[in-house]
């Protein structure tokens, strides 16, 4: 898919982390991009970044486990893009809580899990997916989680979700294929956010070792042959491919970014 003028990109989850950097990537590379996540100041700033680089923005403050909010804000996106859409990531996502085993995790939390994980891209493509299907092309990305290629002990939401997210992916992409549009599933292992950076500092601070001891170890339990958690780049690269001209014959699948820990 060539960008053509007025090529639209809508990304959630933008508010930080790897879906801001996707959507300052995905305008950088021509698109119009329409930001959707919780913290209205955080996206202001980034539609600022985003004009900054020549592109119309569009910031969308919903929290994507209300569906009345979500559903809002689609038609918001729709209106400002007059009903166009070319590239849709869904980066939005939770782990829950890390560790309760089943018997223990409250259903609540398993619901916020699934509805932030599963529910959501599910009411996004219910949304978008006939537009694109309509405009005979559109590429939609989903942001896993390589849990969901394998479980994990005391993550049964998020591991749930995210397999339940692979399944509605390959099933978007038989639907959609006739129709020019792709849907990918992209499957990273630990990224070297802030968040996670400082979860590693609070690490260290409690075994009083150093940042580098206690992300050593914390690459060691994971498995990661490797030797190293990804960076956002990392993501926001296969996230360029599958959305430009190298991704069009792709579709259905699963991209692992997770330095081999599945391999395991």
């Amino acid at each position: 898919m060539s960008i053509a003028t007025g090529s639209v990109a809508f990304v959630t989850g933008a508010s930080a982390g790897t879906g801001r950097e996707i959507a300052l990537a995905l305008a950088g590379e021509g698109h119009d991009v329409a930001v959707l996540g919780r913290r209205t100041a955080a996206l202001d700033d980034l539609v600022g970044e985003i004009e900054g680089l020549g592109r119309r923005a569009l910031a969308l403050t919903a929290d994507v486990r209300d569906a009345g909010q979500l559903e809002a804000a689609l038609d918001g996106l729709l209106a400002w893009s007059g009903g166009r859409v070319d590239v849709v990531v869904n980066a939005a996502g939770t782990t829950g809580p890390l560790s309760p085993p089943i018997g223990q995790y409250s259903l609540e939390d398993f619901d916020s899990t699934v509805a932030t994980n599963l529910r959501a891209p599910f009411i996004v493509l219910s949304r978008l997916l006939p537009v694109m299907r309509a405009a005979g092309q559109g590429r939609i990305i989903m942001i896993g989680g390589n849990h969901g290629m394998r479980g994990r002990a005391g993550r049964s939401s998020y591991s749930a979700s995210k397999w339940g997210l692979r399944g509605l992916t390959r099933s978007a992409a038989l639907e959609a294929g006739p129709d020019g549009v792709t849907v990918n599933y992209i499957a990273p292992g630990p990224i070297a956010i802030p968040r996670m950076k400082a979860a590693w500092k609070a690490q260290a601070e409690a075994g009083g070792v150093s940042e580098e001891e206690a992300l050593r170890a914390y690459v060691a339990n994971m498995g990661i042959p490797l030797g190293k958690p990804s960076e956002a780049q990392d993501i926001v690269a296969m996230v360029l491919y599958l959305a430009g001209p190298g991704g069009r014959n792709i579709t259905g699948q699963e991209l692992v970014i997770d330095g081999g820990a599945t391999v395991l």
